[in-house]
Order: structure tokens, then sequence, then C-alpha cells
């Protein structure tokens, strides 16, 4: 590489050329309208060369300061090939040298970004969890949700003190959370309750208990994002239990009505994650086929997988 590449944080200054990367996943990607939000939650960085934007990351800690996560890598098509993701997080991991606290760092992975990675994630890191996603789309005009039944529903938004109570309980998180991470939105925590305020910030988390209401038996985290025209609603999905699965897809068809009636949509896309072992995703998914969405065969992106590795 010619020239030098410059690695500094990002500033609000930075969007253009940063949008001027490129999309992602074929423009489902919310960056655009979560950038000033990802600068607090997260330290992002470009790498220039020339003065040109070619690549980002951010990376913030999370676990107790323990673990070192990184997101939303890119670098331009131009200049892929060229070491340059490699470089700046080598440099960022570097200036955590002197933090004593930091024993791990993960990422979390796509099967498009496996299959053009070379092997090199598998070769530095060790695979966590692995889990299914899928996409829903349809036009608002097809969206139909009278078209289910709307009765009450036993799911309720959760608070802080009920993810404490959650993450307190072996049995609750051996079932619902296998490989003992909850990753919201493609962001991996470990079962901690320190972990609990920066899970809360921007995330809903919905919850059904058992006939006793002794536990929680099924759990979704969802996020919402107004992309101009097209609403994007981002639902993962722990449990797997046949009952309590519908009554989460009603609440979120609620969830969705509210949402498009509050803004200008034109479409809807829902990415949603599952388990790989969900017995009954098809009971879920059917939900929102009833109500006119469509499940997108053509969606490039099928799989989330959970690296990690001890800081040397």
């Amino acid at each position: 590489m010619a020239a030098r590449l410059v690695i500094r944080r990002a500033t609000l200054k930075d969007y253009g050329g940063i949008m001027g990367i490129g999309s992602l996943y074929q423009g489902r990607y919310y960056l655009p309208v979560m950038y000033n939000k990802y600068l607090d939650r997260f330290n992002c960085y470009v790498g220039e060369l020339d003065g040109e934007i070619v690549s980002f990351v951010g990376d913030r800690l999370v676990d107790a300061d323990a673990t070192r996560t990184i997101a939303a890598g890119r670098v331009k098509e131009s200049y892929h090939g060229r070491g340059i993701m490699k470089i700046m997080l080598k440099s960022i991991d570097d200036s955590y040298k002197d933090v004593m606290s930091v024993k791990y760092e993960t990422i979390t992975a796509t099967n498009l970004m496996l299959q053009m990675d070379g092997g090199r994630v598998t070769r530095l890191y060790t695979q966590i969890l692995e889990r299914e996603c899928l996409e829903i789309t349809g036009k608002v005009t097809n969206f139909k949700p009278y078209k289910i039944d709307s009765h009450q529903t036993k799911v309720q938004e959760l608070k802080s003190e009920d993810l404490m109570e959650i993450f307190l309980s072996k049995d609750m998180c051996s079932k619902l959370f296998p490989g003992e991470r909850i990753i919201p939105n493609w962001h991996p925590y470990r079962l901690l309750p320190e972990n609990i305020p920066l899970m809360m910030d921007g995330l809903k988390f919905w919850g059904t208990k058992c006939s006793d209401q002794s536990k929680y038996t099924t759990l979704t985290v969802t996020e919402d994002f107004n992309l101009g025209e097209q609403l994007m609603y981002k639902l993962c999905v722990y449990g797997d239990d046949t009952h309590d699965m519908h009554q989460h897809a009603v609440k979120h068809i609620q969830s969705l009505n509210l949402l498009v009636k509050s803004g200008k949509y034109s479409s809807i896309m829902i990415e949603v994650s599952h388990p790989l072992d969900c017995q009954d995703a098809g009971t879920f998914l059917s939900v929102f086929e009833q109500c006119g969405l469509k499940i997108n065969s053509y969606f490039p992106v099928n799989r989330m997988v959970l690296f990690e590795r001890k800081r040397k």
C-alpha cells in the first residue's frame, strides 16, 4: 500500500465520507439513520488514504469492561484485499494494551462476511453460537393486521428489573440463551447485570411467563428504524414455546401497526433472527404471512455467527 493509512476517531463531519464507502446487504443497513447514536454508543474510527475515507469500524467495552466488541466494520469495495481492516483492528486493539480489564474480543459475522473472509475469522476466533436469520417484507397497502385474532396477549414489555430477574436465574438463562450470550441487534453481551443499561438503550424487550408465572419462557427483542418510506423492524427471538411464539408474533403485528400509522411508510422490512433449533419458527412466521407480509427467499443473510477470542 503506497499511501499510509491514517486512522482517526470519526466525527459528525465524516458522515458523507462514511456513507460513501457503500451500502451493505443490498441497502439493508441502518447506519445512515443511526450514525449520530453510533458515535455516542461506540468508539468509531475511519481509515483514510490520501484524504479519502476508505474504511469505518466501531467498538465498545461491554461485560463490565471485560469484552471489546467490534461492530459495523466496512471497507470501500475498490480497496478490498489490501488488508485495510486488519490494519485498523490492530491499531485499535493496541490502544487497549494498558486496559487490564479487557480479556476478550468478539465479532458477529454474517454468512456473507464469512464467505468473503477467506477463513481469517475462523482461524483467529472461536465460534460461540450461531443463529438463523431471515427477512419478512411487504407493502403497507398489503399489510392487513386485522386478519389476525387481536385478542389481548400475555406478552409484556420488560423493564430493567425483569431482565435482572432473568439474568440471575441459571434455569431461565440456560433455556433462553444458548452459549450464555444474548445478541440483540447483532451486538453480543454476556448475561451480566452490568450490561442491562447498555441493552435497554434503544432496544425493547418483551417477555411471556409460564402458566404459574414463575419464570419467563420466551423473550423477544426489537428495535425499529425509519428509513424514509421504509420501516425497518429488527426482531430477535429467544425460546421456542409454540403458544408463546404465536402470542409474541401477534404483539409485534400490533406494534408494527402502530408504527405504520405514526409514519408515512410505503413498505415494511422485518429482520428476524432465531435459534437454529427453533422447532416452531413456522408457527411464528405464519402470523406475519396471514397479515399480508411475505418471507423474502432472496434475502442474502441467513446466518448470524458470534466469534470470540481471548486477548493476549
